[in-house]
């Protein structure tokens, strides 16, 4: 089926197989991969973002030898081609492989798309493959029971109205031009986390249980800190998509680098999170955090920690992330920490008036870190509104309407 009932003037019908191949990767030798840093990145399903775009977090590092045909450039576009979630969130979805010193490899189950001609546009392509059209009809070609798959020859299979390139490349610069205010508000923010990390970690990081303290500081525990609520997931029969009920979020899978996306509400909500209280993930991988951006319904992947001093709390817990770490290995599947283990971390406790100095701070620095990320949204929000009228022709940039 085409994307659009009526094709636009000037353009004309055709399928992804006409304009692009897709490359499969190389299967990488597990023993080999690493979550210790290196300068080889293996480019997984979870570099994707939902709706699609680069998700730079949670990297896998690989140790051993490299096929040189599967080092992929800066602004290659890829798509994924297996969702591990139920709903198939990231299926089919394109990203930009980043600019830096860093080495991506071609990993597989991730597709590289190679372009037969001239007569389609790098960059209209990288968002043609970026609509919701496109990705839902990759969900509903897809196999697999609990983990989602797509192809090539399914991808190829899409159909939609191709415009000449003057107009591709129009459309494209348009939406482009979101995306790089969306970058530098985001490396700005990245810039000040940076900033309020420091600061922590030089007022309060050079203490370590067992050294002696400055007068007024004390060793305890997390919970003394601060207030955990252990998230519970309501009925699934409450989950929507169309803004019913509450915010719901079930885990980790919503996490961003900062405030998580919101995907789910639900009308029966059970565990609740106040705006700006610290999202922890208690299930694999433990210690995952993020800032709630509104009052929301939390699962049972997922604690709520608060406290009145909310950037302190935030960034105390990222400095526990070692200890976090070490509550991976329990369980029988996955890696978990329930209340009585969060609330039980032993840690040092500063005096009141270094805590109350310090919030003082860094919570101007999170305000504008908050502002930043409402920009942000507002601006995926009219992004995304364009998406779709654009690349079907609904919306027609005015030098090329004929």
């Amino acid at each position: 089926m085409s994307s659009v009932n009526e094709i636009p003037n000037g353009w004309m019908e055709t399928t992804l197989g006409e304009v692009i191949d897709i490359k499969h990767g190389f299967a990488f030798k597990g023993k080999y991969i690493s979550e210790v840093p290196n300068n080889n990145i293996l480019v997984t399903p979870g570099n994707f973002s939902l709706g699609g775009g680069f998700k730079s977090e949670k990297f896998k590092y690989y140790y051993g030898d490299i096929p040189e045909d599967y080092i992929l450039n800066a602004d290659d576009i890829i798509v994924t081609m297996t969702d591990l979630s139920k709903e198939g969130d990231t299926l089919g979805y394109s990203a930009l492989v980043p600019n830096g010193n860093k080495i991506y490899l071609h990993n597989q189950r991730i597709g590289l798309v190679i372009f037969k001609n001239e007569d389609f546009d790098k960059k209209f392509a990288y968002w043609l493959l970026r609509t919701r059209h496109y990705q839902k009809s990759m969900v509903n070609s897809s196999t697999g029971s609990t983990v989602s798959h797509t192809s090539p020859s399914r991808i190829q299979e899409y159909e939609f109205n191709l415009p000449p390139i003057p107009e591709q490349k129009a459309i494209a610069n348009i939406l482009t031009a979101f995306d790089d205010k969306i970058e530098n508000l985001q490396a700005q923010n990245l810039t000040l986390e940076q900033t309020a990390q420091t600061i922590f970690a030089a007022w309060f990081g050079k203490y370590q249980v067992g050294d002696e303290l400055p007068d007024g500081w004390r060793v305890g525990k997390l919970g003394e800190e601060f207030k955990i609520t252990m998230g519970q997931s309501p009925s699934g029969s409450s989950y929507n998509e169309e803004e019913i009920g509450i915010v719901f979020f079930q885990g980790r899978a919503e996490f961003t680098s900062r405030f998580p996306d919101i995907r789910l509400y639900t009308t029966e909500p059970k565990r609740m999170a106040n705006k700006f209280d610290i999202l922890v993930s208690v299930r694999a991988p433990v210690g995952d955090i993020n800032v709630a951006h509104t009052n929301c319904c939390i699962g049972r992947g997922l604690a709520a920690v608060s406290s009145e001093y909310k950037s302190y709390v935030l960034y105390k817990l990222k400095s526990l992330k070692p200890i976090f770490d070490l509550f991976e290995s329990e369980g029988t599947v996955f890696g978990s920490i329930n209340k009585t283990s969060l609330e039980n971390i032993e840690t040092i406790i500063p005096e009141i008036k270094k805590i109350e100095e310090f919030d003082t701070i860094s919570s101007k620095i999170d305000l504008k870190i908050y502002n930043n990320h409402n920009q942000i949204q507002t601006l995926k929000k009219t992004r995304d509104t364009l998406l779709p009228k654009l690349m079907s022709g609904q919306l027609r940039i005015n030098e090329f309407k004929e």
